[in-house]
């Protein structure tokens, strides 16, 4: 689980998939990552500060889907 720092709010997204990405110019290869949240909170496409298991790291996520259980935003490095 990660909080994020979105304004004066800490929103939990959980990071639910990593999936490697094909042909991918990086020298180890590309991936993303797709993070869960709260339906009830929609964050739009930004960089955001996330914080968790004692790491901080400014990732640039973009919502992508919704289903009844909450949110998915993708964070791609290739």
């Amino acid at each position: 689980m990660f909080a994020v720092a979105a304004g004066d709010r800490q929103i939990s997204l959980e990071l639910s998939a990593v999936k490697r990405i094909a042909f991918s110019p990086r020298p180890d290869g590309g991936f993303s990552l797709l993070f869960k949240g709260p339906r009830e909170t929609a964050l739009p496409q930004a960089t955001y500060r996330f914080t968790g298991n004692g790491e901080v790291h400014d990732i640039f996520i973009v919502p992508v889907a919704a289903d009844a259980t909450g949110l998915l935003y993708e964070a791609v490095f290739n």
